[in-house]
């Protein structure tokens, strides 16, 4: 082999070794890209502006008790005495939790949000509560509602909360239920399980032989009581309104209001009538 042919063929083997390695270069160059060549499924390039996960849910904001309305009525199983709450715009109230508290009497309302509750709306509605016998006090540090039951505690069989309608709603249900008429007589005022305060009326409707009169008494059993009589404007059934003086009480104590006529044919006591009530001293 002459020289000349030694060295073509050196130049042609030191051309073989680049090109070599220039490939390898490019293979290792487009395995290592992410973008080169065909995707698998569900694989993608890294985002430019990365994301820690779904934003975190805020609080809802607190909801603003605009009043309070109090009402009772008999109800199904018992007598209920309702306390709502009305919210401030008509929204959806809160979801609630009525428990016994530690005292007497005492339950505890406890609320799924924030709730604000002026002293000022709780002021305005304390002598229909007192009525009703109900006291109310609020913690807003501990967003808690307390609602004090005055008497006929042992009588109160459940609690009932509801949402609904731009208010939410604690009934608390006493049992059993008083009947509020019999045979001849019906009285309709005072309601069961409410407060009387000094000369109270007493208010509903008779049949009465000869228009009465009949007998309408206020009584503390074992602390006292005070009578009086009423007559119907005349014979069937008529309405009757009687102004009761309340008896003379130590403090104020579970009692009732009561009416009845008395028999033509022995004077044995007839149609009687018993509403539960709470009592102040009277006199």
């Amino acid at each position: 082999m002459t020289r000349n042919q030694r060295l073509a063929l050196a130049g042609s083997l030191t051309l073989l070794v680049v090109l070599g390695l220039f490939a390898a270069y490019l293979l290792g160059t487009s395995s290592g890209d992410p973008a080169a060549g065909s995707s698998t499924p569900g694989s993608s390039a890294p985002s430019s502006n990365p994301t820690s996960g779904p934003p975190s849910s805020q609080p809802l904001p607190p909801e603003v008790v605009d009043s309070f309305e109090v009402s009772s009525a008999p109800i199904s199983s018992g007598w209920g005495s309702d306390l709502s709450l009305i919210f401030t715009g008509g929204v959806e109230g809160p979801q609630m939790t009525v428990v016994h508290g530690n005292g007497e009497g005492e339950y505890d309302v406890t609320f799924d949000r924030d709730v604000i509750i002026h002293q000022s709306i709780i002021d305005e509605v304390d002598a229909d509560a007192s009525r009703l016998l109900m006291r109310l006090s609020w913690d807003p540090a501990t967003h808690q509602l307390q609602i004090f039951q005055l008497a006929f505690n042992s009588n109160i069989t459940r609690t009932v909360a509801t949402t609904g309608g731009g208010k939410a709603t604690i009934e608390f249900v006493r049992t059993p239920l008083p009947p509020t008429k019999h045979d001849c007589i019906e009285i309709d005022k005072p309601a069961p399980y409410t407060a009387l305060f000094g000369l109270s009326k007493v208010t509903g409707f008779a049949d009465l032989f000869e228009a009465g009169p009949m007998t309408v008494v206020a009584r503390v059993p074992g602390k006292g009581q005070h009578t009086t009589k009423v007559k119907t404007a005349a014979s069937g059934r008529q309405p009757f309104t009687a102004n009761l003086e309340l008896p003379l009480l130590d403090a104020p104590a579970e009692g009732y209001v009561a009416a009845y006529d008395n028999s033509a044919k022995d004077g044995s006591p007839i149609c009687l009538v018993k509403i539960p009530v709470y009592m102040s001293p009277g006199g």
